[in-house]
This record gives C-alpha cells, sequence and structure tokens, in this order.
C-alpha cells in the first residue's frame, strides 16, 4: 500500500493539471483501441474454430471464404497495434515533458533549493538522472503496465466465458461419490496460474532492490566519467591517467557487481516464466485431450478451447509476465519520491531584509561552520550604494562563507543582515556550453539585450578579440584562460547592472594591471552599485572606499 500511496503522489500533479484534458482524451482513445485489439482476439479464436473444422470437414468453399476473413481481422489488427503505439509515445512525450518541467522547476526553483540540498549535503545521488532517467521510466512502465492490465481484464471478461462454455462438464468418480464440476478448464487455468504467480514472486522478489541498486551504480559510473572528462586539463598536467583508471574500475566494479547479481535472479526468473510460457500452449491440449478423445469435441474446438485458455491463462498470469516491469517501477518510485521528499524537507536560510538607501548592505551576525563550530563575527558591516568595500584575512578565515551568508545560501548564522538585490561572483565559475552572447548576458535572456551592449561590455573589460563571436557555441571553460574567464565575469556584470556585487577572489587569476583595470571599469561603468569583494592582492586595496582587516581582532567587529 506504501508503494500505491508514493506512485499516487507522484503522478497526481498531471492528472489534476490544466495538460489533463488533451491527455486524457488521448488515454481514452488508446484504451478504446485496447477495447478493438481483445474484441479482434475474439473474433480471431471464433475464426480459428471455424477455419479448423472445414479443414477437417475438407470444405473448401468455407475455407476459402474465412482466408477471405482473415486478411480482414489482419489488416484491422495491424492498424489497430500501429496506431496504438504511436498515440501511445505520444501520451508520454507529452506527460514527462510536463512532468520534467515541474520537476526541474523545484529544484532549479527561485529559492536555490538545488544548492541548499548540496549545502545541507542532503542532495540524493544523481539528481539529473532522476530527472532525465527515472522520469521516463515512471511514465513509460506506467503506460504499458495499465494497457497490459486493462488487456489482461477484458481478455478474461470475453474469453473465461468461451472457455466456460467450450469445455463443458467433467465427471469422475471418487470416494465412492459422483463429482461433476462445469466449466473444468476455467479451474484448471485459474488454478495453474495461482500456482505460476506464487512461484514467481518467491523467485522474483529481490529483483526490486537490485533495480534500484542498478539505477544508483549506473548513474555514479556515468557521473564520474563526466567529472573526468570536465577535469582533463588538470588529470593531463599532472599525468594522473592511471589513478584515474583505477578509480573508474572501480566504479564500474560495483555496476558489474550488481549487474551479475541481477542477471543471476533475472535468469532464474527466466527459466520459470519462458517454461511457464511453453508450457501453457500445451496444457490446454493436455486438460482437454479426454474431451476430444471421447468425440465430446472436434478439431476446431479443440483448437478453440486452446486459444481460449491461453488468452485467459495470460489474463490471469499478467503479474507474471509484468514481474520485472514491476519491480523496475517500484524502484523507480522509490528515487522519485526520496528526490522529491528531499526537495520539500529543505530548510531555507533566514532571508533578508531589505534595507533603506542609500545602505545597499548592513549586516550584524556570526557565521558558523555548524551548529557548534563559529568561523567570524561582524558587527554593523555597512556598504552603501556607490561604494566598494574590500575584505581581507588569512585563508580559512570564513570570508568565502560570510558572502555565502550575506548572499541568502548559507544557513549556519546568528544575527541578521540587510541587502538590496545581489549577484554574487563566487570563486568557481560557471561557463556552460554555449553562445558567448548567452554568457555574457546570464541570468538574463540572451534575447533580451541587443548585441552592441555586449560588444560595449567585452570591450570594456579587454576582451575586443572575442567581439565577433557573440553566436559561437564553445565550451568556453576550455576555450578562455582562467585570466579571460574572470575578465567575462566582469563583462556579466556591466550588462546586468546589479545593484549590489559581491566578489570572492575573482580577480586572482588577473595580473596587477589587469585587476585594477576591471576594478576601475566597475567603478566608473556602475557608479550607483555597491561591491563587497575579498581580495588578497594589495595591489586592489588603495582602490576600496573602505578596507577592513578580518585577521585584526578576534571576534571581528566591523564598522566605519
Amino acid at each position: 500500500m506504501n508503494f500505491l500511496s508514493q506512485y499516487w503522489q507522484l503522478i497526481k500533479p498531471f492528472w489534476l493539471s490544466k495538460q489533463r484534458l488533451p491527455s486524457l482524451g488521448l488515454l481514452l482513445v488508446i484504451i478504446s483501441m485496447t477495447f478493438g485489439s481483445v474484441w479482434l482476439s475474439v473474433q480471431f479464436n471464433q475464426w480459428n474454430g471455424d477455419f479448423y473444422n472445414a479443414l477437417q470437414q475438407l470444405d473448401g468453399s468455407s475455407i476459402y471464404r474465412l482466408l477471405g476473413q482473415f486478411v480482414l481481422l489482419i489488416g484491422s489488427l495491424i492498424l489497430v497495434a500501429v496506431y496504438s503505439s504511436y498515440l501511445q509515445k505520444k501520451l508520454l512525450i507529452d506527460w514527462r515533458t510536463w512532468m520534467t518541467e515541474q520537476l526541474t522547476a523545484q529544484w532549479l526553483s527561485d529559492q536555490h533549493h538545488h544548492y541548499h540540498m548540496k549545502l545541507a549535503q542532503t542532495e540524493p545521488d544523481n539528481p539529473d538522472q532522476r530527472i532525465a532517467e527515472d522520469i521516463y521510466l515512471l511514465i513509460d512502465l506506467s503506460l504499458d503496465l495499465l494497457l497490459s492490465f486493462l488487456r489482461s481484464v477484458l481478455t478474461l471478461g470475453s474469453f473465461v466465458t468461451i472457455l466456460w462454455n467450450l469445455s463443458g462438464e467433467m465427471s469422475f468418480n471418487l470416494a465412492g461419490q459422483e463429482w461433476h464440476i462445469p466449466g473444468y478448464m476455467v479451474w484448471m487455468c485459474i488454478a495453474y496460474t495461482l500456482v505460476g504467480t506464487a512461484i514467481t514472486h518467491w523467485i522474483g522478489k529481490p529483483l526490486q532492490r537490485l533495480n534500484f541498486n542498478q539505477q544508483k551504480r549506473e548513474a555514479d559510473f556515468r557521473a564520474a566519467l563526466i567529472e573526468r572528462r570536465e577535469n582533463s586539463e588538470m588529470i593531463g598536467a599532472q599525468r594522473g591517467e592511471a589513478i584515474e583508471r583505477e578509480a573508474l574500475g572501480t566504479k564500474f566494479t560495483f555496476v558489474a557487481q550488481n549487474w551479475y547479481k541481477l542477471m543471476v535472479k533475472e535468469r532464474n526468473l527466466g527459466f520459470f516464466t519462458v517454461g511457464y510460457a511453453q508450457v501453457s500452449s500445451l496444457a490446454p491440449i493436455f486438460f482437454a485431450l479426454p474431451q476430444f478423445l471421447a468425440g465430446i469435441i472436434q478439431l476446431g474446438g479443440l483448437m478453440q478451447i486452446k486459444m481460449a485458455f491461453m488468452q485467459v491463462s495470460g489474463s490471469l498470469s499478467w503479474f507474471i509476465y509484468s514481474y520485472r516491469d514491476l519491480a523496475k517501477l517500484s524502484a523507480t518510485v522509490e528515487r522519485l519520491t526520496t528526490f522529491n521528499l528531499k526537495l520539500h524537507d529543505i530548510e531555507l536560510p533566514s532571508t533578508a531584509k531589505h534595507p533603506i538607501a542609500p545602505k545597499a548592505l548592513r549586516a550584524t551576525l556570526r557565521v558558523h561552520v555548524d551548529h557548534e563550530r563559529s568561523l567570524l563575527e561582524v558587527n554593523n558591516l555597512v556598504v552603501e550604494q556607490g561604494q566598494i568595500v574590500m575584505l581581507k584575512g588569512r585563508s580559512g578565515l570564513g570570508k568565502s562563507s560570510l558572502l555565502r551568508t550575506l548572499s541568502g545560501f548559507w544557513p549556519n548564522f546568528i544575527g541578521e543582515y540587510q541587502r538590496t538585490d545581489s549577484i554574487w561572483v563566487p570563486q568557481k565559475l560557471y561557463l556552460t556550453t554555449t553562445s558567448l552572447k548567452a554568457l555574457v548576458c546570464y541570468p538574463q535572456s540572451a534575447n533580451n539585450i541587443d548585441d552592441q551592449t555586449c560588444i560595449d561590455a567585452l570591450q570594456q573589460v579587454g576582451l575586443n578579440a572575442l567581439t565577433t563571436s557573440l553566436d559561437s557555441v564553445e565550451t568556453w571553460s576550455s576555450k578562455l584562460s582562467g585570466g579571460e574567464q574572470q575578465r567575462l565575469m566582469f563583462a556579466r556584470l556591466l550588462v546586468n547592472k546589479p545593484p549590489l556585487i559581491l566578489l570572492d577572489e575573482t580577480t586572482s587569476s588577473l595580473d596587477q594591471s589587469a585587476a585594477t583595470l576591471m576594478i576601475k571599469t566597475l567603478k566608473h561603468a556602475l557608479p550607483n552599485s555597491a561591491v563587497l569583494m575579498v581580495s588578497h592582492q594589495p595591489e586592489l586595496w588603495a582602490m576600496a572606499d573602505r578596507l577592513i582587516d578580518l585577521d585584526n581582532q578576534s571576534p571581528v567587529a566591523l564598522g566605519a
């Protein structure tokens, strides 16, 4: 029941959204086609009986007429099967598009859920895989299992009556009493299927956990490969290929070990299910053989009984044949549910109060590593509009954590702060593979900024050579040097014009003259923006309106 509750919580938002109406209509059409395929199966059953009876009686005219019916039935079945598959894929991509957008919006929310989970170390493994792969598996398996279940129910309802009528009554003497079993083939079919279902569950029970582990370990290995690709320069520079191969080999060993366990369980289940399927095609012949040999049923009737038994048995065996998919669905539901719960359980830091102009930032707080260890304390830290305030201090003092706190990301602090809208540029720069213009305009859309504004910004920061490459799509993190990347960050600030700028060692890769030029350009181009900057470069300190030495005293008292 817990699985069904989790499953409903995952799919409910889509089927209660505005998108549900066209999707519901599409689903009803697909279900109607499923009804049609079952109806065609019933017609095939009747055709089988008539055809084999005609063969037994050597009735040539009936045989040719029945061959014409066969062509019509086959054509109809092909049409229904092809369009049912086509429309199912249409529904899958519509549902997946909606669900992907919703989960991505929760993960990359304006409240920075993705970053808060990482800081709090509550991020589940491989959120990228849960969005890209698990959503697809959830929807694909859901539609396949739903339609196969409906087809089984409809088939059972259509063929159980046929099987009951065809099998007649079995009479036998036991313990001196005469026993009569009407529709005995139906009861044989039910008993046969119940035994098969019990054995299937006993063999396949471990598959759910093994599928869960396989998805996780495959994603871990893929993430490790991506990490090595993104850091190939550092690996090559330090000749670390051998140790990286060893690390990747260890990751893949986990994949292979779980795969072998999965193979063994699926092999064992396969032995039974394949054998069960093969026996199912012959079982009705053996069960009906006494009636046939007694002349109660003809060859056509025997073929009808065989087909009806297989249809009923197949319907009742839905659990057996769907066990692997149910195990995968269960693992997928568990992974997505865990991701959703972690997204909703995030504890957001205290939000900043909006300051009164001309103060762009005011803070009095103590920053902690955790609830027990404190980093530094600031009292009455003020940055006014148009002012540049620089922070210096030894490594490990907590300067980056202070900027992280003032940006609204670090939850471990006591006190309060006020700030206007800000952009924080951390030490690790983010340059995705996209057009240069998109990078310069980020986080705004490139469509909202004209080319000349971007060109002017690039020229102001000394990237004249890139002004003709605005539409070029490159791996800029590899193409640009560290200094060029930092210049690009300043061009981004010139385009976005944030009221408050928080910079963490953003000139560390620039020489003295270039770093000085960046600060001068920032001060000249954005005279109304406030800047709070961490820097270890003495040549920049003289350019600040105020320099605060965080090593001065403990606890650190900051003020005018």
